[in-house]
């Protein structure tokens, strides 16, 4: 193995460069692969991996001892067996593929991609009976969906009474990522100080009637949005809010006004604050990659200025939106102070140490 020590990091802008100006230096992989290893002269990033990775000098290098030879080899077998394994429909045994270049283009070319971890190629037959089980399960759930949407009484649309806040800080909970494709499930907005504006509750189209990913994220099930309003009925109730509102706050607050915009609100000309921005910085973690800070979890935002999400519930529209005028609020008293690396390290360790035994209770 290489001994990385204090090599030097050399980033994605930075490493044509750098590779020019040492044109002795070869990936650590490359000496492996011929049973050697070197010192890491630098760690240069690899943006296909994602990750910065080892380069030596060869002339440095030793040879690799017996016994991580031997391991090595093993473990080459190994991937061996799992690569022939991958060229076979997992359902019935047939061969399917001669290559991995040759399964990954059958894969690319029928949307199969990494079902559980790893590819999965299906021979023609059961691919077939698959989507045809796949399409039976759609149709009776859809069948099942709009018999219970025809039976279900519907709740009424909250209706804000007085003079409504011109500071607003609102999250969308949401069947799915796409704002063309998935809809719209939960709307929660507070005022400034924090308190509920109007929590709504919105029941998607019949034909959209499972959405699992979502689900396991928010909670939310097909079965609970039966007695929900449409979204037609929400939608003059949300704009007289909006149209009210001088400032809008949210986390990712785009994503949020994309699914309102697809929605049918008209969103007014206001100051949009987008506090997932205004975190990434104070987080300090580099996105080597693209360029500038990485973007953090509203979770792990909550976490690391020591807001308790679970009181109300992760993923609650309302409770995210407590949670983000938290996070604002500790953003603008701390707003100008110089940054100190130590105690910016531990608060990042004790937020993810937070979300860790959060994670581990919910087990």
């Amino acid at each position: 193995m290489c001994e990385n020590g204090d090599a030097p990091r050399i980033r994605q802008g930075e490493r044509e460069r750098y590779l020019k100006e040492h044109p002795e230096l070869v990936p650590a992989g490359r000496l492996r692969r011929k049973g050697l290893r070197a010192p890491a002269e630098a760690l240069v990033y690899n943006c296909n991996a994602h990750e910065y990775q080892p380069w030596c000098d060869p002339a440095k290098a030793v040879p690799l001892p017996d016994e991580e030879l031997e391991w090595r080899r093993e473990a080459r077998r190994v991937a061996e067996m799992r690569r022939r394994a991958r060229l076979r429909c997992p359902a019935c045994g047939r061969a399917v593929a001669k290559s991995v270049r040759q399964a990954r283009g059958i894969c690319l070319r029928d949307g199969l991609w990494h079902e559980e971890d790893d590819r999965v190629i299906l021979c023609p037959d059961c691919k077939r009976e698959r989507d045809e089980a796949r399409e039976r399960a759609r149709r009776i759930a859809l069948e099942e969906r709009r018999a219970a949407l025809a039976s279900a009484a519907k709740e009424p649309v909250p209706h804000v009474e007085g003079p409504l806040p011109a500071t607003i800080v609102l999250d969308a909970e949401t069947t799915g990522l796409s704002s063309r494709l998935d809809h719209l499930l939960t709307v929660g907005i507070c005022d400034g100080e924090g308190q509920e504006v109007a929590c709504f509750r919105v029941c998607p189209p019949a034909e959209c009637c499972e959405w699992p990913e979502a689900e396991e994220v928010n909670g939310i099930a097909p079965a609970d949005t039966v007695s929900w309003p449409a979204i037609e009925d929400v939608v003059p109730e949300l704009q007289r809010i909006l149209d009210a509102a001088e400032v809008v706050i949210g986390y990712n607050v785009w994503f949020d006004l994309e699914f309102l915009r697809a929605a049918g609100v008209a969103l007014p000309d206001c100051r949009y604050v987008d506090v997932m921005a205004m975190f990434a910085p104070v987080f300090g973690l580099r996105d080597d990659y693209r360029g500038g800070w990485r973007w953090q979890t509203l979770a792990t935002a909550a976490a690391y200025v020591g807001h308790d999400l679970d009181e109300e519930g992760p993923h609650d529209a309302l409770a995210d939106a407590r949670a983000t005028l938290a996070v604002l609020r500790w953003l603008e008293a701390h707003e100008g102070e110089e940054v100190d690396r130590r105690e910016q390290g531990a608060r990042r360790a004790a937020a993810w140490r937070r979300l860790d035994a959060a994670e581990a209770a919910k087990m």
